[in-house]
């Protein structure tokens, strides 16, 4: 007998929960489990967001948003210091939804923003090897990163991805692999979704193959391949050095390049190419630094996506990633910024940053009015209380004020309250 498509996807899950529950009734059975127990973990996420962005300059764009969320996460130890779970689910509700884009909650067909809740992370996992030489796993609902790949966290409630992550180190060198199959939406309540290409139709899964290899002296190097099936094909490759002047004066000069091209009739720009080459230099004075940054893109706009909802876990990595990306085809993009840490004046967990970025030169048929350059200035400060009752509690400020020729000019201000609770 045949089973449909949606039973597969059925069992897929049921046997990720039943495993998870029966790494759970092992513990009471052995006295090797302390390690399960002892070195588990639990925290509540209290988190209260208010985002505010409206449009300039005669610009209709207006989004306003109040949410408030929790989020419980779950870290167990290793059973037999070989196989363990994690498992965090989260609820957030709307407090006030004035504007007309929001991207914390869902908009139903008939325009009323809803509530979510649901589970965000279920995974098995499992560890081989010491310090010096491991094998780590991970199966099922996961937040895991990588250079081109990275689940977004920049909402109340996180993005997460199915699929398998392995990684392999021996001393500097970090070797890993990942197969993505499904995608859990940051504003949505169900479990996974397939995969989909501009077409509505289904992508098989998103390969990820990667390496990074740490010298003592202070030199980084990192490449990535990814292949997202009968859509897009990316590489990426890094270097990066640290100069230690001494006095507590450091120098970290970054150099980045990336490459995708289109890989299949999922992708409807047929043809897409696009490269971008990335140089940053950050000076650290102390608690102070610094940073200068350029971007070249050639060939094509970069795309960040791996698949159609392009919000969700592409990455555009490199440091010219602000509010605006500055990769569209033949764009060169300029980022200043600063940045100061106040612990050492008496004022312990509290950290200001501010940057302005230009683009120039950008090849864009949408291209209006009669300055082609974008412009930006951001801010961020944030405190996070260093202890007493409330500690770990953490207040942050973020603004952008950008004039973007290819869209729309905002000017847009968060405000991100979060508070941890260490349950045990």
């Amino acid at each position: 007998m045949t089973r449909s498509r949606s039973q597969m996807r059925t069992f897929k899950l049921t046997s990720l929960s039943a495993a998870i529950l029966a790494a759970s009734a092992l513990v009471p059975a052995t006295s090797q489990a302390a390690g399960f127990v002892d070195d588990s973990s639990a925290t509540l996420s209290i988190r209260n967001y208010y985002f505010n962005g409206n449009g300039i300059n005669g610009d209709g764009y207006d989004r306003k948003e109040w949410v408030q969320g929790f989020q419980f996460e779950y870290e167990s130890g290793y059973l037999w210091d070989i196989i363990g779970f994690d498992y965090a689910a989260g609820a957030a509700f709307k407090l006030d939804h004035p504007g007309q884009s929001p991207t914390n909650l869902p908009r139903s067909s008939d325009g009323d923003v809803n509530d979510i809740a649901g589970t965000n992370k279920a995974n098995l996992k499992a560890k081989f090897g010491d310090d010096d030489m491991n094998v780590n796993l991970r199966f099922g609902l996961q937040k895991t990163c990588t250079e081109l790949y990275c689940p977004s966290g920049s909402r109340i409630l996180p993005a997460t991805a199915y699929g398998t992550y392995l990684e392999g180190n021996l001393s500097s060198l970090k070797l890993y692999g990942a197969q993505w199959t499904k995608t859990h939406r940051r504003e949505n309540s169900y479990f996974a979704k397939d995969l989909e290409d501009d077409f509505g139709n289904e992508i098989d899964d998103i390969t990820l193959i990667g390496a990074a290899y740490k010298f003592d002296m202070g030199l980084g190097i990192y490449a990535e391949w990814g292949n997202s099936d009968d859509y897009l094909e990316k590489h990426f490759f890094k270097v990066d050095y640290t100069f230690d002047l001494g006095s507590g004066i450091t120098l970290l000069v970054d150099g980045r390049w990336a490459k995708q091209e289109e890989d299949g009739d999922g992708y409807s720009n047929q043809g897409h190419e696009s490269q971008y080459w990335n140089l940053t230099g950050t000076l650290t004075v102390n608690d102070f630094y610094v940073k200068l940054g350029y971007n070249k893109t050639s060939d094509g706009d970069w795309q960040a996506k791996w698949h159609s909802d392009h919000d969700q876990d592409g990455v555009y990595n490199s440091t010219l990633d602000q509010w605006q990306g500055y990769n569209r085809e033949d764009e060169k993009g300029w980022l200043v910024g600063i940045g100061y840490d106040f612990a050492n004046i008496g004022y312990p967990g509290l950290n200001a940053s501010t940057y302005y970025a230009y683009g120039s030169g950008m090849k864009d048929t949408s291209l209006s009015g009669s300055d082609h350059n974008a412009h930006e200035w951001g801010q961020y400060v944030s405190y996070k209380v260093q202890s007493g009752p409330m500690k770990d509690l953490s207040v942050s400020w973020e603004h952008y004020h950008t004039a973007n020729p290819a869209s729309s000019d905002d000017d847009t201000n968060r405000i991100k309250i979060k508070y941890d609770i260490a349950l045990f």
